[in-house]
Formats: structure tokens, sequence, C-alpha cells
């Protein structure tokens, strides 16, 4: 009867090993598996094609999440830097020290690099600090063509545009058949300091100098205090880049009385070698 009873719970035992052993698998898609395709850093489910992707695109969304934040500071960041920049550059006053960066001040400081003086707040234009005299702007025979022409020295006064006039002039310069240099547009086209380039600069406008002219005493001041060239430098005789025929260019003396409020407006020809030149900016 022991027997018995042993053997009976013996094949009561192998009975429930048997059901243990044949309990179903889990389907991938109930463990998460639930992608059909591979994906980079995701894992695979054990048994099936399937893949848990599910942390690698929670990192790849937080990944451009984080993208995008970076570009929007940066953009902001660059529209603080531009604001700072306009807020330098619309403080700035005649006669004021125009350095590398575009910022201004009427201080002069050991660790910027000044490359010019303000003569004009609202348009925000600026003189070199270097001038070229005796040098004539364009070779002998040349003839400007496509160019406002001012036969007036009022009408030469209001002329406001050297930039657009010294490319004309120096493209006029070079389809000159006989291939000479024009000294004086080459040279200002050329000029260039630390923060500009090469065709920056430009032949002032019969306009541009005689704003120049007119704030002659703050301007010099500035220049005396930089050590640079003063306005009465050598002949004193500017050229302009405004022209009074396609050959003939306005030129403004400063040797006028001080005690007028314009400089002496004359003319000449484009070879001639009686004048100086001093480039401008645009900033």
């Amino acid at each position: 009867m022991r027997k018995i009873l042993l053997m009976s719970s013996a094949l009561v035992l192998l009975s429930g090993m048997a059901e243990a052993a044949c309990i179903q698998t889990p389907s991938c898609s109930s463990l998460g598996y639930s992608s059909s395709s591979s994906c980079s850093g995701g894992t695979k489910c054990p048994w099936g094609n399937y893949w848990n992707c599910d942390a690698i695109n929670k990192v790849n969304s937080i990944n451009s999440q984080i993208t995008n934040l970076t570009n929007k500071i940066t953009t902001l960041e660059t529209k603080v830097t531009e604001l700072q920049k306009d807020t330098e550059t619309s403080n700035c006053q005649i006669g004021d020290i125009l350095y590398s960066d575009m910022s201004c001040s009427p201080n002069l400081y050991q660790n910027k690099k000044p490359i010019g003086v303000v003569f004009d707040r609202t348009l925000k234009r600026a003189m070199a600090l270097d001038v070229k005299c005796r040098i004539e702007v364009a070779n002998s025979g040349i003839e400007v063509s496509n160019i406002p022409i001012h036969t007036e020295k009022n009408s030469a006064k209001t002329d406001y545009d050297g930039k657009e006039n010294t490319n004309k002039i120096l493209k006029a310069c070079q389809s000159f058949p006989y291939g000479f240099d024009c000294l004086g547009v080459d040279y200002v086209n050329s000029y260039k300091t630390e923060g500009t380039k090469a065709g920056d600069w430009y032949i002032p406008s019969a306009g541009e100098m005689n704003t120049i002219y007119l704030n002659r005493e703050v301007l010099n001041t500035t220049l005396n205090n930089m050590g640079a060239s003063s306005l009465y430098f050598d002949l004193s005789v500017y050229a302009t880049s405004t022209m009074k025929n396609s050959a003939y260019m306005w030129v403004i003396d400063f040797h006028t009385d001080p005690a007028f409020d314009e400089p002496y407006f004359t003319y000449d020809i484009l070879y001639s070698p009686n004048c100086c030149i001093r480039p401008v900016l645009a900033f």
C-alpha cells in the first residue's frame, strides 16, 4: 500500500513538471520588441526578427531637441551681437576714432586698432588715417562713361555716391586700351586695413569731401592727437570722384580762408598730379 502511494506521488510530481516545461513563450511585442525593422543602438528580441527601438528613438528625439535649442541660442547670440554693433555704430560722433571692429570712440585705446575718423554719423562714413598726394587719379586720355555729371558746384555738393563713382572710374581704367595703371584709383581700390579688405575704401565724392571740410577742425584735432596725417597735408587740394564731365573731376582746396563756411571748389583733369587722395569708408 505504501509503495502504491509513493508511486502515485511521483506521477503527480512528474505531471506538474511537464506542465511547467510547456508554458508558452511570451511574444516579442508583449516584451516591447515592437519594431519589425532593425535600428542602430536598439536591442533584438531573443526570438523572432523584432527590435526594441523606443530607447534609441527617445535619445534621438532628445538630441534633436538639443540641436534645435542650440541653433536657436546661436541665432539669438548673433542677433545680440548685431544689435550691439548697431548700437556702437549708431552712437558714433563726428571726430570719433573708428576701430577695426567697426566700433568707435573719442578715446584712443591701446588694445584696439584705429583705422579712420568718423566724418558723418548719420550715413556712417569715416576717412582714412592715410593720404596720398601728388598722384593722378587716372591715366591721360581716360574718359568715364555712365557716371552722373555735375557741371555746377552746387550740384556737385549733392553727390554722396563716392563708392559707385570710384567703381565706374576704375572700370574705365581697366578697359583703357593701353593698359597703364591708374595710380590714384588703384591706390584707393587696393587700400585696406585691419578689419577691412581691398575694395572697401573709395575716393570720396564732392559731397563727402565737402562734409569733411565743414568738420575739418574736429577731424584734424583727432588726427593730430593720433599722430596721423592732417587734412592740411602737403598740397591740401583733394581729388573727388564726382565728375564735371567725362574727363574732369571736381577738386576741393582746403587752403580756403577759415572764415568761409565752404571750401574752394574747382575742377581738374583726372590725370592731374596736383591733388591728394584720402580714402573713405562706409561702415
